[in-house]
């Protein structure tokens, strides 16, 4: 029986904690003398190879990501140019590196803190210094809700605890926000006290990314989701640049179905059937040019000016993103627009429309949203959202929250 069986079982209470070495797999190595000809051999050999360590003697240096290498290598000219160069070229120089003996809990804080990489390429692991092997970070996710599921006399620490891991997920992208659009404003609000909403936030020279997507499911499902979808959209963002929101879209969705196992064609019946809504853009201040790519979800615009207003809504495709009847290699479609400055930019899950309330119990509806927006298109993006989530709360009145709440808005 393993460590981790151990501890799950509650027969043995003073069982050692599961740690590092639990989820420690010997994988191949690279060493810095080695070429990227030979790790493309090695990769063409391991096909479920995640990343491929570095080591210089004893001691792991980097990580080579699987899915980043073999696109830079792809790239014209780049096998000719680098193949017979040190493989250290396309390797990450500052990978997750953790100690065998480190317990299950500080690992998954020094994960949360080292950021997405570590949970897309996984952490080195070494015994006493010397290279031992690679840990995932999607296994150690898994190790976490099993080890939380045991302690049932728990479950609200466990509850808690996950919603910081996924908080912290979040926080860097609200301070690369405030960075590029300090006038925007966010409202965030799980269901629960984790949710399956999530918002991503990125900035490049010329302009900045934004995404607000709504995962399956609720609480911790629906954040276990949450953390699949943006470590996947991360990594994307780091392959290809954010400004092609539409090519994300179509990225993250083979990410998705194939790391659910949700492919097109399968002789037997996929496990799941999860994925995401998503508002991407991508935005450059000067120009006032947008580009949007939506999965069911849309962008609500305010323009500035005399005469009658309207909301002007730009509807996504009606494709989700990563599910079961998703096409592999869907492809999302991109729309420009330019905005004058002044233009309010309104986007938000759909946990905010189809919430029930009103003396019908009814949702409160696309139309009634609309109408706020009109009502205080003049306010500033914080006083929009301030008026939009106090209508929320009086058409909720005594109706229990349906869905998670997410909705973004600045000014250009």
């Amino acid at each position: 029986m393993s460590a981790t069986s151990e501890y799950l079982s509650g027969f043995r209470p003073r069982s050692r904690q599961p740690s590092a070495a639990d989820l420690c797999n010997a994988v191949p190595c690279m060493t810095a003398d080695q070429t990227n000809e030979q790790v493309m051999e090695v990769f063409g050999k391991h096909r479920d190879l995640v990343s491929l360590p570095v080591v210089e003697g004893l001691q792991p240096i980097g990580l080579i990501n699987r899915n980043i290498f073999l696109s830079q290598m792809s790239k014209p000219f780049r096998m000719e140019l680098y193949g017979r160069k040190s493989c250290i070229a396309f390797m990450d120089k500052e990978p997750l590196i953790v100690d065998s003996a480190l317990d299950i809990e500080a690992l998954t804080f020094r994960t949360v803190e080292c950021g997405e990489k570590a949970l897309s390429d996984g952490f080195i692991v070494t015994d006493r210094g010397a290279y031992a092997g690679v840990g995932q970070g999607l296994q150690l996710m898994r190790v976490v809700a099993d080890m939380q599921a045991a302690r049932n006399q728990q479950i609200m620490h466990s509850i808690d605890y996950a919603s910081v891991i996924q908080r912290s997920t979040l926080r860097s992208s609200l301070d690369a926000l405030a960075r590029v659009c300090p006038g925007a404003h966010l409202v965030w609000e799980p269901r629960d006290v984790v949710g399956g909403d999530f918002y991503q936030f990125s900035t490049e020279e010329g302009g900045w990314f934004a995404t607000v997507a709504d995962c399956t499911g609720h609480g911790v499902p629906g954040a276990f989701m949450t953390l699949i979808a943006s470590t996947n959209l991360g990594q994307a963002i780091r392959q290809h640049g954010p400004r092609d929101p539409a090519l994300l879209l179509g990225s993250v969705n083979r990410s998705i179905k194939q790391m659910l196992g949700q492919m097109d064609g399968q002789d037997a019946t996929p496990g799941s059937d999860d994925g995401m809504d998503a508002a991407c853009f991508w935005f450059e201040p000067a120009p006032g040019r947008l580009v949007f790519a939506g999965a069911r979800l849309a962008l609500m615009l305010v323009r500035p000016g005399a005469g009658e207003v309207e909301v002007e809504v730009v509807e996504g495709q009606r494709k989700g993103v990563g599910y079961v009847d998703s096409d592999f290699d869907h492809c999302w479609a991109n729309q420009e627009l330019l905005l004058p400055p002044g233009t309010l930019v309104f986007v938000t899950t759909d946990g905010l429309i189809d919430q029930v309330g009103g003396p019908r119990a009814i949702a409160l509806g696309k139309r009634r949203l609309r109408e706020l927006l009109i009502e205080h298109r003049h306010g500033t993006p914080e006083e929009v959202n301030h008026a939009v989530h106090g209508a929320l709360r009086d058409w909720q009145g005594e109706q229990h929250r349906r869905d998670d709440l997410t909705f973004f808005c600045f000014r250009t």
